[in-house]
């Protein structure tokens, strides 16, 4: 079969066209990275952070919107599966941080989204009975993935008694 140097070259340009878009753009991923990072200690600021800490449970933050972003809308499907598990060690937050078709974002949650600095849903974070952020997941994440990452953290927390 022969391709023409012109359908080649069209082929190559479109191929450059969409690698130009940001990986968001193309698998639902959030961009950059956070300010918050593995290890640190999770800036938590709302009332309904410092709550779950200090019932000392497991944080599940999760920014992203169930209302227009069929990847968030999954991803809290599958905290939302885990819960009858592990419901009375962890805590799953949403925050809405941007705007979504109808309605604007709670301020407490923009403020919150800016503190983390994430950009793009959905992001989760994992936060230990200690405060301190122990994995980061950017995008859609299946339900096995956090159900390992909670375990860790489980673990290492009934080692640590």
């Amino acid at each position: 079969m022969k391709i023409s140097l012109l359908k080649l070259f069209i082929l190559l340009s479109f191929l450059a066209f969409l690698s130009s878009f940001a990986e968001a753009g193309l698998r639902g991923m959030p961009e950059g990275k956070s300010n918050v990072q593995v290890g640190d200690k999770a800036p938590l600021v709302t009332e309904e952070l410092q709550k779950a800490h200090e019932e000392g449970k497991v944080i599940l933050l999760m920014f992203g919107n169930i209302d227009h972003c069929i990847y968030c809308e999954k991803v809290w499907g599958n905290i939302n599966a885990l819960m009858p598990k592990y419901g009375s060690d962890i805590v799953p937050i949403l925050k809405a941080h941007r705007a979504s078709k109808f309605w604007a974002p709670e301020d407490e949650a923009v403020k919150l989204g800016e503190i983390y600095g994430v950009v793009g849903e959905p992001w989760l974070f994992i936060i230990d009975k200690e405060g301190i952020v122990r994995h980061i997941f950017r995008g859609f994440t299946g339900k096995t993935e956090i159900e390992t990452e909670i375990k860790k953290v489980l673990i290492k927390r009934s080692n640590d008694k």
